[in-house]
């Protein structure tokens, strides 16, 4: 995974920027004798995965998440089946292994980036990191045309790789919209990209979506949209904004 191409990461190194972010994954429930796991409480970041292998003082050893039944609320709190068929009562359990990148968890209400690029020096009320080796086309002073964000002759876009499958009840999928403005907190969409959720099922697959460079303005993030029912999904991701080196899908 081409991680150095990355001009910055947009999600997978949490809310402030560095390296790439790694969870682990604590949380408290209980199993019925049907394998039904019910998470009451879980960890900021949270996030069950399909395969992941449950560990507890109950909890007999080799057990792992089957399916998602139903994620209700935020850190992972919902219900998932096991191959346990055996009563465990309410108690301290984790899951391996740790979460890579950041959690994408999405309901009735979709998600933003962590983070939102500026693409212009500081000023009040600008958000971090800033890049201002990527000028800001609202931001030049002169009368010439000023320069696109990006490199001469070459495509960039958003990467998105799947670092925890996206597994949920959405009955159809995702749809990410890429989206610009010349203040923070851009809304303005100027591409987008709709994934089945069996796209978003694959461990490592890499995603492109290209952005034109003349309508970047000087702040760049992507919102990530259920166009399903019920109650959405749950996975893990990494995205940057950088160019296109071949080989993405």
């Amino acid at each position: 995974m081409p991680y150095s191409d990355a001009v910055l990461y947009l999600h997978g190194s949490g809310s402030g920027g560095g390296a790439i972010t790694s969870t682990s994954k604590s949380f408290t429930a209980s199993i019925a004798v049907t394998g039904v796991m019910s998470v009451t409480a879980g960890v900021a970041g949270n996030a069950i995965l399909v395969g992941d292998t449950i560990s507890g003082a109950g909890v007999t050893a080799g057990t792992v998440v089957e399916s998602i039944l139903g994620i209700t609320a935020a850190n992972g709190v919902g219900t998932y089946q096991t191959n346990l068929l055996a009563v465990v009562g309410s108690e301290a359990m984790t899951a391996a292994p740790p979460l890579m990148g950041d959690l994408i968890s999405v309901g009735a209400v979709s998600q933003y980036s962590n983070l939102e690029l500026d693409f212009g020096a500081p000023n009040t009320g600008a958000t971090f990191p800033w890049l201002p080796q990527f000028p800001s086309l609202t931001e030049k002073g002169y009368a010439f045309a000023p320069e696109n964000v990006g490199q001469g002759g070459v495509e960039m876009g958003i990467h998105i790789i799947i670092t925890g499958p996206v597994y949920g009840n959405s009955t159809t999928g995702a749809r990410v919209d890429v989206t610009t403005s010349a203040t923070a907190t851009a809304t303005t969409v100027i591409n987008s990209r709709t994934f089945v959720i069996a796209q978003l099922q694959v461990q490592g697959a890499h995603y492109f979506i290209p952005v034109s460079l003349p309508n970047v303005l000087e702040f760049l993030r992507f919102n990530f949209v259920n166009i399903g029912a019920a109650n959405g999904f749950v996975g893990s991701i990494i995205a940057w904004f950088g160019p296109c080196v071949g080989g993405e899908l």
